[in-house]
């Protein structure tokens, strides 16, 4: 059982240190493409940089700064999120009942051992969401992507909706909401990523056609 969930382990690592690298290398490739193009048609004006007589040719030099400083960022940022999501996506689908549900299973009981009292209002609600996130990250989970997911999906869980009308625990609404909101949000899409891109080389047109 151990060296299956290591090879499993080793698998994740590898397909999502793939998928980072190659994400990560299209950034790269494409921001050096906009800053060297970029800085060659800023090259080539005629103007000021910031110049009060072409007002178009300003607008497009200014845009262009601002997306040499903000894209990149954007393109880490969304490359990271669409890795997450792609391996937590393959974790819900394939090992839901044997590592991530098990790992939950644990934190609640240890979080019910030092938190016995029934929830009962909106402080609580936030009091409870705020311990657990803590307890995952405190409690040894031996699958870090597990460990990610069961973190990702108790901060997308609204604990002020959970409702507590009818004769069920709370552990047990909760429980069932988690698997709810993890199997609708690991959804992965790598549109953010691409859309950042194309806005990259939209920019670069618009300096081009000001110039």
């Amino acid at each position: 059982m151990m060296k299956t969930q290591l090879s499993y382990l080793k698998k994740l690592g590898v397909l999502g240190t793939k998928t980072l690298v190659k994400y990560y290398l299209v950034a790269i490739v494409s921001t050096l493409l906009y800053l060297i193009i970029g800085s060659f048609q800023l090259k080539n004006s005629h103007d000021a940089f910031f110049s009060m007589i072409n007002h178009a040719q300003t607008a497009g030099k200014f845009i262009w700064l601002i997306g040499l400083i903000l894209l990149p960022v954007l393109l880490f940022l969304f490359s990271n999120r669409y890795v997450f999501s792609k391996i937590a996506s393959i974790v819900v689908e394939e090992r839901q009942d044997d590592l991530i549900l098990p790992a939950f299973d644990k934190v609640l009981l240890i979080f019910q051992s030092n938190q016995p009292d029934v929830i009962q209002n909106a402080a609580d609600y936030t009091f409870a969401k705020l311990k657990l996130i803590n307890d995952v990250k405190n409690t040894q989970i031996e699958n870090p992507w597990v460990k990610r997911i069961l973190v990702f999906g108790l901060n997308k869980v609204k604990f002020e909706t959970l409702d507590l009308d009818h004769n069920e625990s709370f552990y047990t609404i909760l429980k069932s909401k988690f698997i709810q909101v993890l199997e609708i949000l690991t959804t992965p899409s790598s549109r953010p990523f691409w859309i950042c891109i194309v806005a990259q080389w939209l920019i670069l047109l618009f300096v081009w056609f000001t110039n």
